[in-house]
């Protein structure tokens, strides 16, 4: 018992030094949010800065095959854009050990010719799902949300397989909400409720509702 009520005590002690060290970090972040980092150290944190491990494996990416260098030569200029290029970046995506930290570094800079690619891509085939959420992945490094919704109202229109409807209506959705753009509103406005999509988006709608209730993230 003595052991127990000895642990409870030290339980209680520490629990309250921690509730005094928040409330006093808490009060040197709100007071002095421009030279928090000296304040703290002051009462004894130390500072690390976190080693960006992504942009660490971006940088010491290098092609590791021919098709790898033909991309990197296409990123960099190099190359004309053409039906070969698409066929190689899809190969590289789809491969079963993609070089990722090479091509995302491309992704991060917002390289134009990858842009271009992606949109050549979506030319040709306006519903392919993985080219939809390579641009959704580019925006978010560039803001390109007016092509971005042209693409994606594209694909919804052309894409007669309710499977491939659904998920491109809410890749749409959680793509462009981020930026105040309420895709599944304007696509139930798009398609009558009569409609097989149209059924679709209000199914879809009403199960992110539910997913998303507490955060009140959709309204309609």
């Amino acid at each position: 018992m003595g052991k127990k009520k000895e642990d409870s005590f030290l339980n209680d002690y520490q629990k309250i030094k921690n509730e005094m060290v928040f409330e006093k970090v808490d009060n040197i972040l709100k007071d002095q949010p421009g030279n928090f980092r000296e304040t703290l150290e002051e009462i004894g944190f130390e500072y690390y800065e976190e080693e960006d491990f992504e942009e660490k494996e971006e940088n010491n990416a290098v092609p590791q095959n021919s098709n790898q260098k033909y991309l990197v030569s296409y990123f960099d200029g190099k190359k004309e854009l053409s039906e070969k290029t698409l066929q190689i970046f899809d190969a590289e995506r789809d491969a079963q050990h993609p070089n990722h930290p090479l091509i995302r570094k491309y992704f991060k800079k917002a390289n134009k010719n990858l842009k271009a690619l992606l949109l050549y891509g979506l030319d040709q085939r306006p519903t392919h799902v993985q080219l939809l959420y390579d641009l959704a992945y580019y925006h978010e490094f560039e803001n390109i949300l007016k092509e971005l919704i042209s693409r994606f109202t594209i694909a919804c229109n052309k894409e007669n397989n309710l499977l491939n409807f659904s998920e491109i209506a809410q890749e749409f959705y959680y793509a462009t909400i981020p930026d105040g753009y309420d895709a599944l509103y304007f696509l139930k406005e798009l398609f009558p409720p009569h409609t097989k999509k149209g059924e679709n988006i209000r199914l879809l709608i009403t199960e992110l509702t539910k997913e998303n209730d507490t955060s009140g993230s959709i309204t309609f």
